[in-house]
C-alpha cells in the first residue's frame, strides 16, 4: 500500500479500508482488510500514511525470518528442490549478517543478500545456475564471490567416514560443507546408517551446530525418521539433544 505514487488510485484506500467497498462491490461484513507496506528507510518510494486511516489499522512489525526458519520454509515450499550448500553459507557466516545485508543508500544498482535472494538463489543452483555472474547478480559482489569460493571447497567425504577423526583437522569452510553432503548421502536409500554414525558423533562433538545442519539436510523426511531411530538407539542421549531440531524428532520421541 506504501508503494501507491497515483493520487487516483490512493484515493480509493480510505473506500477500502472505512466502508469496504471496491468500486460498486460492498464487501461481506466479515471481511477483515489487510495491508502491507515498506518502512521509509527500506525504501525511497515509500509514502506515509495520514493519521486518520493509520489509526483504523492494527499496525504489526515483520520482522526478518531466522536463518532455521527460513530453511524450514523451504523445505515445506520446495521439498528436494532447491541447494542446501545456501544454508551451509548461511549458518557458517551468520555473524557476519549475511542473511540480510541492506543497503544504507535507499537507491542504487549493487544486488544484496535477502532471504529473497537466498531463495532464488537456492533454486537456481539447482538448475545448474551457479556462475560468479549468476550468484553475485542475486546477492552482491562482496557475498558473492564469498559463496563462491565457499562452494568450490573439496571434501572426500568417503576418505571422512572411514577416518572420521579427519574432521578436526579440515578448514573452516570445509567443515560447514560436511554436515550438507552427509545429509544428502543419508538421504540416500542405498547409504547404510551405520557409516555414518562415527562421523556424526566427532562433528556433535566439536559442534551442536554442524550435527543440526546435518539433520536439516536430510532431504526425504521419510528418512530422516528412520535416520533419527537408528541415532538415537546408536546413542540414546542424542533424543534430548535434539529433540528440539525437527518435528519428525518430536514424533518419534513421543511415539517411543
Amino acid at each position: 500500500m506504501t508503494w501507491v505514487q497515483r493520487e487516483d488510485v490512493w484515493s480509493i484506500v480510505p473506500q477500502l479500508v472505512l466502508d469496504k467497498i471496491a468500486g460498486f462491490v460492498k464487501f461481506s461484513s466479515e471481511t477483515m482488510v489487510v495491508a502491507a507496506g515498506n518502512r521509509p528507510e527500506d525504501c525511497s518510494l515509500v509514502r506515509l500514511i495520514h493519521n486518520s486511516l493509520l489509526n483504523r489499522f492494527k499496525k504489526i512489525d515483520v520482522e526478518c525470518p531466522s536463518i532455521e526458519a527460513w530453511s524450514k520454509w523451504m523445505d515445506e515450499r520446495y521439498p528436494g528442490a532447491w541447494d542446501k550448500r545456501v544454508l551451509a553459507f548461511l549458518l557458517a557466516f551468520k555473524n557476519d549478517g549475511v542473511f540480510l545485508k541492506v543497503p544504507k543508500e535507499g537507491e542504487g544498482l549493487e544486488p544484496f543478500p535477502s532471504p529473497r535472494t537466498w531463495t532464488w538463489l537456492a533454486l537456481d543452483l539447482v538448475e545448474g545456475f551457479g556462475s560468479v555472474d549468476d550468484i553475485c547478480g542475486l546477492v552482491g559482489t562482496e557475498v558473492g564471490y564469498k559463496f563462491k569460493s565457499f562452494i568450490e571447497t573439496k571434501i572426500d567425504l568417503d576418505s571422512l567416514l572411514d577416518k572420521p577423526e579427519q574432521f578436526r583437522s579440515l578448514s573452516f569452510d570445509s567443515k560447514y560443507m560436511v554436515p550438507i553432503m552427509l545429509g544428502n548421502r543419508i538421504s540416500n536409500r542405498k547409504f547404510d546408517f551405520s557409516r555414518a554414525f562415527a562421523l556424526f558423533d566427532v562433528m556433535a562433538g566439536e559442534s551442536r551446530e554442524f550435527a543440526v545442519i546435518t539433520l536439516m539436510s536430510v532431504g526425504n523426511r521419510a528418512r530422516l525418521t528412520e535416520f533419527l531411530v537408528a541415532l538415537f538407539a546408536h546413542n540414546p542421549d542424542y533424543r534430548i539433544a535434539f529433540s528440539d531440531l525437527v518435528e519428525t524428532v518430536y514424533a518419534i520421541t513421543k511415539s517411543s
